[in-house]
């Protein structure tokens, strides 16, 4: 397994309110984690500040190699949970923090199964043998609206409000957390993001830069075109390659 990262403040944005981390145990399993925060410069970037450090250092606080795949959700939802707890009473107790929340996309990967939790619209994709599969179903308005039929994919993915999301970490007291379990065959391959690349390049453009570059430098070519489509939110992108 190899990973790579990369997070970009784009062309607009006076700071990046993203954040990643990732890392590979002893044994191989491998972890990866992207955030992307909301609530103005200090408040976005201090949730997914703190989301990223509690899960990461419980990641590698708890791991063990005995531990099975499925035992990894119970994790991530302690973890996740927590955060949303400290995140939402910080808001709360400062009035520059009212309103911050972050998103949260997290993977661990144990022999060839892929444990997936996310909230928000950070997002996971498959790449397998020359095709792209998004793991992660969106929390926004827009995909709420695509489900219901109100909008077509085409229309979805020109949906000019389609940054608008339903749930975040930070934004409640409770926190409902999405999971998703995928094998991984070797050479399969995980990408995790933030909308600043998902909202700006197509999934099949993700595809065409995956297959066109090395590990070494697939990341900097994903920031470098969702820049030269406008760059207009931050950019972070993790590449977890089998």
């Amino acid at each position: 397994m190899l990973i790579v990262g990369a997070t970009d403040v784009g062309k607009v944005r006076s700071a990046n309110e993203d954040g990643y981390d990732f890392g590979i145990f002893d044994d191989g399993t491998a972890w990866a984690i992207v955030c992307d925060g909301m609530g103005g410069v200090r408040g976005g970037h201090i949730a997914s500040s703190l989301v990223l450090e509690m899960v990461s250092e419980k990641i590698k606080k708890c791991y063990n190699k005995l531990m099975p795949s499925y035992s990894f959700e119970n994790m991530f939802l302690s973890t996740i949970t927590t955060a949303n707890v400290i995140v939402h009473d910080r808001s709360f107790t400062d009035e520059e923090l009212k309103g911050m929340g972050t998103t949260i996309a997290a993977v661990i990967i144990k022999d060839h199964i892929a444990c997936i939790a996310h909230v928000g619209d950070s997002r996971v994709y498959k790449i397998s043998e020359g095709t792209i599969k998004q793991i992660t179903k969106d929390h926004s308005l827009a995909q709420e609206m695509l489900d219901r039929g109100q909008l077509t994919q085409e229309e979805f993915e020109n949906y000019p409000k389609k940054n608008i999301i339903t749930r975040a970490l930070g934004v409640d007291e409770d926190i409902d957390i999405d999971f998703d379990f995928t094998a991984l065959e070797d050479g399969e391959s995980l990408v995790l993001c933030s909308d600043g690349l998902s909202g700006l390049i197509s999934d099949e453009d993700i595809l065409r830069i995956y297959n066109d570059n090395s590990i070494n430098t697939v990341c900097e070519k994903y920031i470098e075109a969702a820049n030269g489509n406008g760059g207009h939110d931050n950019i972070t992108v993790v590449v977890m390659k089998g």
